[in-house]
């Protein structure tokens, strides 16, 4: 039976080893898509910010209208039917 334990530790110890080496071999692989990753984070938190602050949008688009008038109807009409459609798409998302 003491056999047995020593083989069963022995192959533990191996076990622990190669689940280290497999670790570190996946962090190594992992890094170079760090920064893709968090570039795109940091892209999902504007859209989630523009999202709960569409008036905002709104706002800086009439602010830059006010310096060319005619092309501030065409920005508050686009700001619009942008706010209008992710109004659209978050309830379509919160139904599926």
């Amino acid at each position: 039976m003491k056999k047995k334990l020593v083989s069963i530790a022995n192959r533990r110890q191996l076990l622990v080893a190669q689940a280290a080496q497999q670790r570190d071999m996946l962090a190594r692989n992992i890094q170079p898509l760090h920064n893709g990753l968090s570039f795109a984070d940091k892209g999902l938190k504007v859209v989630e910010y523009v999202k709960k602050h569409p008036v905002l949008v709104m706002g800086i688009a009439a602010l830059i209208g006010m310096l060319k008038p005619t092309r501030a109807v065409k920005w508050l009409r686009r700001s619009w039917i942008a706010s209008l459609a992710l109004s659209g798409l978050r309830t379509w998302l919160s139904k599926n």
